[in-house]
Order: C-alpha cells, then structure tokens, then sequence
C-alpha cells in the first residue's frame, strides 16, 4: 500500500473539507478510495482506513492547528504509549482535550510548533 506522508493528508484533507461531492469506496483490507469532486474537478486517492477517519474528524487541518496554537501560547503534555499500534500518540492541551496521532504525525507537528516558535521569537 502506498504510505502517503503528514504534509499530503493535510492537502488531502484541505481538499476533502471544500468538496461537493465525496464518494468513499471501501476496498477489500485496509484499502479506501476516496473521491473528491470540487468544482467539476474530481480527484483520486487510495487511503489507508486510519488516513480517511483523521481526515473525516479533521484532524490534519483544524486539530493541528489547535495543537500548536495551544503550544505556542501556552503549554502541551505529549504521552506515547508504543504498545498502542494505531494512535500511541496522546497530546493533552492546556483546556483539558486529547487528541491522539502517530509518531510520525507528532514529529510533523513538532516541527510546526518549533517553525512557529522560531517566527514569534524574531
């Protein structure tokens, strides 16, 4: 199965939120096939079933920004559990909300917040 990265579910996940139109085939395994259809423009992808429930809860967009936002501003507790496959990844922000993620996922939020960081400290 092809493994997208963090930065392409973001777009991935921008473009599912302006959509018309989204069509979801579940394919046999672990295999989505996502449609997006914006302004006549329709636009493939082949998703894991983990990749479609981030994007259908928003996670790579409004989620991401929540967490940095709550990092920069203020402070976030980062927990990692490696015997949890899916979502090891549990980031606790200063109002008391969880969200949970990958590593990989925690590492492309970490190098927004230090991006953003770095921008206020200038």
């Amino acid at each position: 199965m092809i493994r997208l990265s963090v930065e392409e579910l973001v777009e991935i996940n921008d473009f599912y939120n302006g959509s018309s139109k989204i069509t979801i085939t579940y394919a046999t395994g672990n295999t989505v096939l996502l449609e997006l259809n914006e302004d006549g423009d329709t636009e493939l992808f082949i998703l894991s079933k983990r990749d479609l429930i981030m994007i259908q809860r928003n996670f790579y967009v409004e989620d991401i920004c929540e967490i940095v936002r709550s990092s920069v501003y203020g402070h976030i507790e980062v927990k990692v559990d490696e015997s949890i496959e899916q979502y090891p990844v549990q980031i606790s922000v200063e109002d008391g909300h969880k969200y949970y993620c990958n590593v990989e996922e925690l590492n492309y939020i970490k190098r927004i917040i230090d991006n953003q960081k770095g921008v206020i400290d200038r």
